[in-house]
């Protein structure tokens, strides 16, 4: 069976045949757990893939009776996340607490920083830079830019800027944010949901088998990215957007 894979939730996901499908949820956005209860039925197990730095103490909202929320796209909330430290688009850990107690659900990694770096590595397929991802880097003169691609922290080595220039981040360094990040993650799991996951979707479905290689000795047994894997123990997912009117 297909694999759907969701960030924010609006209307018009609901009008299409959901059931023919696997569904997973990256980030821990508010809207997994508001319209939950719109996935009762589904046929399938539904697993839920969470940032959980992003995941801060509150109380549980109110979930889906009718009225349907506001959709943005996920770069939306990391910004506001990532740059002005709000987390209020995303699950408080009372409410990933009672989405795990869902019989119908699984709930697994997806980091705890969800960060980026810059590297020489380009995408095979070349994509728009998110404005917050730029920001996020905002430090780095303009001019050191050029030819530099924006990916995810944990799975390429990349670079640091300092001293005003761009140094290559060593393997060493570059495996210890891997480990600390990891580590982070599974405490997180281990104080609020009293579990050890083996799932990881990875933070903008990149990865390498550095990053796979590391994440297999802390537990993890299934990974998730996008539609292109190109490594065996990789489940692709095909995303919402391109099915969704």
């Amino acid at each position: 069976m297909d694999v759907l894979m969701f960030h924010d939730l609006r209307r018009e996901h609901f009008e299409l045949p959901l059931d023919r499908f696997r569904l997973t949820f990256d980030d821990g956005l508010y809207s997994h757990y508001y319209y939950a209860p719109c996935f009762e039925s589904h046929p399938q197990v539904l697993t839920f893939f969470i940032t959980t730095a992003f995941i801060r103490p509150g109380a549980a909202r109110r979930v889906f009776s009718g009225r349907y929320l506001e959709y943005r796209e996920a770069a939306f909330y990391a910004e506001r996340a990532l740059l002005d430290g709000d987390f209020s688009a995303y699950m408080t850990v009372e409410e990933v607490q009672r989405l795990s107690a869902r019989p119908n659900v699984r709930i697994g990694a997806h980091s705890h920083f969800h960060d980026v770096t810059l590297t020489d590595v380009h995408p095979k397929r070349p994509r728009a830079t998110s404005p917050w991802r730029l920001k996020r880097l905002g430090s780095v003169p303009a001019d050191l830019l050029g030819g530099m691609s924006i990916r995810s922290r944990l799975a390429f080595q990349g670079s640091e800027f300092s001293a005003g220039r761009l140094r290559p981040r060593s393997e060493a360094e570059w495996e210890d944010y891997i480990r600390r990040d990891t580590e982070l993650c599974l405490e997180w799991f281990a104080r609020h949901l009293n579990r050890q996951p083996d799932l990881y979707g990875f933070p903008f479905n990149e990865y390498s088998p550095k990053l796979i290689a590391i994440l297999k000795t802390y537990g993890f047994r299934e990974f998730y990215a996008g539609s292109s894997v190109k490594h065996a123990e990789v489940i692709g997912r095909t995303d919402v957007e391109d099915l969704a009117p």
